[in-house]
């Protein structure tokens, strides 16, 4: 079978959620047990439940790679089991729970785009305990998943044959999705799972605020569509939202027609949000600062638009009634239903010539606002930001002018004035070096170019006579010391 990886990075995004959740579960579950539960200790064990359904999965695609089941995701599994202590040594169990992570195995190793577990995977998890026996049997069930659960799968919650099950996705922006049944919701166990901090979801919110910048400092953010993105319920985003505007104080609040929106001032006070002196001031109803001038415009803008979205919408009701009104009276047989459809398309357009006529003006009423409160953010960010004026500008041009000059002046005269270390017969020394150098460079060139020019003429035409005469020459000599003298005397 051809295998085609999946880049390290999903498989790294599953393994960092994976040690994510087991972190957060021993953490939870260490804080809990002195506190709403009903236990005072917990026994964590590793269990081989994930590496197992790895292991399998891998099989029915006939892989098998004992690297490969090291490297991928969703191989650990644990046992929590919570116990109460009567008298010392007398205690009892309280609750078995088993919490494990489930990875699609097939589209990690086969390079698809993972998907949301089903139901499938998550009822193949739970029928692995009913083999147990029966007082090793879990009383719950945690299942998680880096890539979320199908609506079948978060069903399952609420089957009451199964043992109490809780999923827990996570999110795109860092956070977690949990389901469980009411039972398990309103009871103490519920804790176990509840893995964020109000600190954790305000930097959720600034996340979805930061990418829905245009709304949020134009016609704002209902409070319903953030507890939406965040996957929270109202009050806990409401809560959020609070200490976020206590955080950063360009952030704010408007009531609209009983709904809450979040939107941004382009200016935010010097001494921060609603100051002490802030609120003096307005008790004895002085003037309001700029800031404070700004916000009050930012709200009212923010009301406008919303009431200029709610108008939008029946503007692209009415168009749509208006098309079809005008495509039924085309194809209307009798005249009486064309007549009928003529006078409900005359109403359509009135009501369409009002509409907009309405929207004109909260469109120039907005950008009334808008103009004012550039202005008075540009003035009032001028007014902050302390400048130098054209006096002090010109003085300080000047000096530096004058001392840039001097400096000039100084690194000339130095250049000019400078006096040399090196004595008379030193100099005649170093020439005479210098001519040495030049003899020994003209000699080596005349030596390199004396074979060459030899090369190029070729040899002379006696030098083969010459050699043998002088070989007949040297055989003689040899033959002469060769042969035997008489002695003399």
């Amino acid at each position: 079978m051809n295998t085609i990886w999946t880049p390290m990075d999903e498989r790294s995004r599953q393994r960092q959620f994976e040690d994510s959740f087991f972190r957060q579960l021993r953490a939870r579950a260490t804080k809990l047990i002195h506190g709403p539960l009903p236990a005072d200790r917990v026994v964590v064990e590793s269990m081989p439940d994930g590496r197992d359904a790895v292991r399998a999965a891998l099989n029915r695609l006939e892989i098998f790679d004992l690297d490969l089941l090291n490297e991928l995701p969703g191989t650990r599994a644990v046992s929590l089991e919570f116990g109460r202590q009567l008298i010392w040594p007398l205690s009892y169990t309280v609750a078995r729970v088993r919490a494990q992570v489930l990875t699609p195995t097939a589209a990690l190793v086969s390079g698809e785009t993972p998907r949301p577990i089903g139901r499938d995977q998550v009822q193949y998890a739970l029928d692995r305990y009913e083999l147990l026996p029966t007082n090793q049997r879990p009383t719950a069930v945690i299942l998680a998943s880096a890539t979320g659960f199908t609506p079948e799968a978060r069903a399952m919650v609420t089957d009451s044959d199964l043992p109490k099950l809780v999923l827990v996705g996570g999110r795109e922006d860092g956070g977690w999705d949990v389901e469980m049944s009411d039972s398990v919701r309103y009871s103490p166990w519920a804790q176990l799972v509840e893995f964020e901090t109000q600190d954790d979801q305000v930097r959720r919110l600034l996340y979805h605020l930061d990418k829905e910048a245009a709304a949020l400092e134009s016609r704002g953010l209902a409070l319903s569509k953030l507890s939406d993105k965040l996957g929270l319920p109202q009050e806990q985003t409401e809560a959020a939202v609070r200490q976020a505007c206590r955080s950063d104080p360009r952030l704010m609040t408007v009531v609209h027609e009983g709904e809450l929106h979040v939107a941004r001032s382009p200016l935010a006070d010097e001494v921060g949000a609603m100051s002490l002196w802030m609120r003096i001031r307005r008790l004895f109803g002085f003037k309001p600062s700029t800031a404070e001038r700004v916000r009050i415009m930012t709200a009212q803008r923010v009301q406008l638009e919303q009431q200029r979205e709610e108008l939008d919408r029946r503007l692209d009701a009415l168009e749509a009634e208006e098309r079809e009104s005008l495509q039924k009276g085309a194809a209307a047989a009798t005249e009486a239903e064309k007549k009928q459809l003529a006078g409900k398309l005359v109403r359509v357009r009135r009501d369409l010539r009002r509409i907009r006529a309405q929207v004109n003006v909260f469109t120039q009423q907005i950008d009334i606002i808008g103009t004012h409160v550039h202005n008075l953010t540009l003035a009032e960010q001028g007014r902050r930001l302390e400048l130098p004026k054209a006096e002090d500008l010109t003085r300080e041009a000047a000096e530096a002018e004058q001392i840039v000059a001097e400096l000039a002046a100084n690194a000339d005269l130095a250049a000019g004035i400078e006096v040399g270390v090196q004595t008379p017969l030193q100099a005649d020394e170093e020439d005479a070096i210098l001519a040495e150098f030049a003899q020994v460079a003209e000699a080596q060139a005349a030596a390199k170019a004396a074979p060459a020019a030899a090369g190029a003429a070729g040899p002379e035409p006696e030098a083969p006579s010459r050699a043998k005469g002088a070989e007949g020459s040297t055989g003689q000599r040899g033959r002469e010391r060769a042969e035997p003298r008489p002695e003399i005397g």
